[in-house]
């Protein structure tokens, strides 16, 4: 049985949810996104990273991998890795992470996972290189290097992922009022006249959606927020 819906996409059939691009991430992290974010509601499942760090939580190791292999393959082969190759450093990664993940400590003025995971992506580059016997590595890959796009790409996914699971939970109407308004930045005037409700209910529905994002992006991964 499915999670209970927030609206009512009794007859609603679910959309590919479109990405957000990365200048609106600042709504999530600007002071009032930070405020609202940081108070996680009481209905808020344990974050992904917590989930698994019990090894026999096959279910939390599902998703995790579900999430994160698209970011890491999509990673590689945007920067030139073959799409075999790509395959088996995400493996590798996943491995790593699955080994070192119940001794990782997550605190912000130490590191943010995403950085300790893009130490991993890089180390794991590096041996598959070696392993082939490979002179050159591809470029982007030194960490110092990939940073900034790594950062970028790592943002952009999560986010995406967390719209993605957000989709299913409100009708057509309610999700393309939040895309309008909040993804596209058009005003709730003309949102509302596009789609013949009030502006009240503009402010509504992009709420709704809100609240239900960062209960996602929170459940992803905290370095969002």
């Amino acid at each position: 049985m499915g999670p209970a819906n927030e609206d009512r996409p009794a007859n609603a059939r679910p959309r590919r949810c479109r990405t957000i691009q990365l200048s609106r991430r600042a709504r999530l992290r600007g002071t009032e996104g930070n405020a609202v974010a940081r108070r996680i509601d009481a209905e808020t499942p344990p974050s992904l990273l917590l989930r698994i760090r019990d090894h026999l939580d096959r279910e939390a190791w599902a998703e995790f991998a579900e999430v994160y292999s698209p970011l890491i393959y999509g990673f590689c082969r945007a920067r030139r890795l073959q799409a075999a190759d790509a395959a088996d450093v995400t493996q590798e990664v996943l491995l790593r992470v699955a080994k070192a993940i119940r001794t990782f400590e997550y605190d912000r003025q130490k590191g943010l996972f995403r950085d300790w995971l893009a130490r991993i992506v890089s180390n794991e580059v590096k041996r598959h290189v070696a392993r082939r016997k490979d002179p050159n590595l591809p470029e982007g890959f030194d960490v110092p290097t990939m940073s900034e796009q790594w950062n970028e790409a790592f943002h952009q996914h999560m986010v995406q992922a967390a719209m993605q699971r957000c989709r299913p939970h409100f009708t057509e109407q309610t999700w393309n009022v939040f895309v309008e308004s909040w993804v596209k930045q058009r005003t709730a005037a003309d949102v509302a006249a596009a789609f013949h409700i009030s502006v009240d209910k503009v402010y509504v529905a992009r709420s709704r959606v809100l609240k239900r994002l960062r209960r996602e992006v929170t459940v992803l991964s905290d370095d969002l927020l």
